[in-house]
């Protein structure tokens, strides 16, 4: 395999950079601000009346679930940061391939071209199928 390094060779170069780290940045500001919102919702609850529980118990169970989904979002954008820091933003981490512009724009913190991502999500459920079954059986 190849080493490619940059941004993919279809963006232009500087500009594409600055603009990859816009979205990235606004990504990030958007995690940060979901995971305060959820907190302070919680936080702000106070005591509540006992027939209240469950269903209290059942949003902090959601908010809990949805933070958790903003910190892995918020990890993969900082990561994502990172390398466009290091000049390898924009190169599939499998294939070293270019990242196409258009798949960077709808997710910028892709490390994978679309091919590889569908690759490792299959291999992904292969091996999860049979672990799946050993346990309801």
């Amino acid at each position: 395999m190849r080493k490619t390094r940059g941004v993919a060779p279809a963006a232009n170069g500087a500009t594409a950079r600055r603009n990859y780290r816009q979205m990235l940045l606004d990504k990030r500001h958007e995690a940060l601000a979901n995971l305060g919102i959820k907190f302070d919702t919680v936080a702000k609850l106070g005591r509540v009346a006992e027939e209240d529980q469950a269903q209290i118990s059942h949003d902090e169970f959601v908010n809990l679930r949805l933070n958790k989904l903003d910190y892995d979002k918020l990890k993969l954008v900082n990561e994502a940061l990172d390398r466009l820091e290091t000049g390898e933003y924009g190169v599939c981490e499998r294939c070293e391939e270019p990242i196409p512009p258009k798949r960077l724009e709808a997710v910028p913190w892709a490390k994978y071209c679309v091919h590889c991502q569908e690759e490792l999500a299959r291999d992904y459920q292969e091996e999860e199928e049979p672990a799946l079954l050993a346990r309801t059986w």
